[in-house]
């Protein structure tokens, strides 16, 4: 990773030398790790993931499932724990939980993103989900896989799937309902879904770090609940012209100057996480997995501009 641009290189936080290097080589074993552990869970819950004609998707879900691995070994380590098979385990089932969750979602029409959002409210008050076919076969048997490492009756982990699970339900009814933004100023508009940004991706990650660093203290969540929040513009500026393409709308999609708001974004984020995050290995991996991811982004939403693409398109 280089700071080739001038984004990066007035940041105000800068990598220290060998950070950019140790981080690509973490990605590359965590890349086989990550595949080493799903593969045999799809071709046995649901071999037509894998398939020839499912490439693209596939590889999508095991690098989400790289990225979840590298943010929840930088937040497992700014908890000062260190990062085991075990909690390596979790978090790559949780990269492909996220990754289902946010196909059922996203990818098969308003009425199926709807009943897997009432199925869920189901599952979380009862502890009953009904599977209706091979993908959510997988989601179930993963999902089952990270609660059984944990207590999920612990109050904080319960909090962090509730809050998800409303953060998901109020980014789907924007989506489905937009009549609820067409009377809304143009700066109220954008407002509301900064937050729905915000929310999805900030409490996805408060749920990670609260199944692998329990012990991470109270007032160190809403830094890392900023982190999250950080990625998900950084994702939707990345999505931008796919976002449009497929009629989603996103903050980062409806402001004129996606490439200069986020920059001011990330700017404010970086100062507050470099500030006030332990000086520990686990704020350096942090903060030089969001400036990779930032870097990575702005390449994605550059060459979208000019070829076109689509939200499966990979980049590491």
């Amino acid at each position: 990773m280089v700071l080739r641009t001038a984004h990066a290189s007035r940041l105000p936080w800068q990598p220290p030398a060998g950070l950019p290097a140790r981080i690509d080589a973490l990605a590359r074993a965590y890349r086989a790790e990550v595949r080493e552990t799903l593969e045999p869970l799809v071709r046995l819950w649901h071999p037509a993931l894998a398939a020839a004609d499912a490439a693209a998707e596939y590889a999508k879900m095991l690098e989400l499932s790289t990225k979840m691995t590298l943010v929840g070994h930088a937040c497992t380590a700014v908890a000062g724990e260190r990062f085991d098979a075990r909690r390596r385990r979790m978090a790559i089932l949780f990269g492909c939980c996220c990754f289902l969750a946010d196909s059922f979602l996203d990818d098969f029409g308003p009425a199926a993103t709807r009943a897997y959002l009432q199925r869920f409210s189901i599952l979380l008050t009862t502890g009953w989900f009904e599977i209706t076919n091979e993908r959510e076969r997988l989601f179930y048997v993963v999902l089952a896989r990270i609660f059984a490492e944990r207590d999920v009756l612990d109050p904080l982990l319960r909090q962090a799937i509730l809050r998800l699970h409303a953060a998901q339900q109020r980014d789907v009814a924007l989506r489905l309902e937009p009549a609820q933004l067409v009377g809304l100023a143009e700066a109220r508009r954008r407002a509301v879904l900064k937050r729905a940004a915000r929310d999805r991706s900030g409490h996805a990650i408060i749920l990670l770090t609260s199944l692998l660093a329990p012990s991470l203290p109270l007032r160190l969540l809403t830094l890392i609940f900023a982190a999250g929040a950080l990625i998900m513009f950084i994702d939707d500026h990345g999505d931008c012209f796919a976002d449009r393409r497929d009629g989603r709308l996103t903050y980062m999609n409806q402001v004129r100057q996606p490439a200069r708001v986020l920059r001011r974004i990330a700017f404010g984020y970086f100062a507050r996480l470099a500030a006030g995050l332990p000086h520990n290995d686990g704020r350096e991996l942090l903060l030089g997995f969001l400036l990779r991811y930032y870097l990575t982004r702005l390449d994605k939403h550059r060459a979208q501009r000019r070829r076109g693409g689509t939200a499966w398109d990979v980049f590491e």
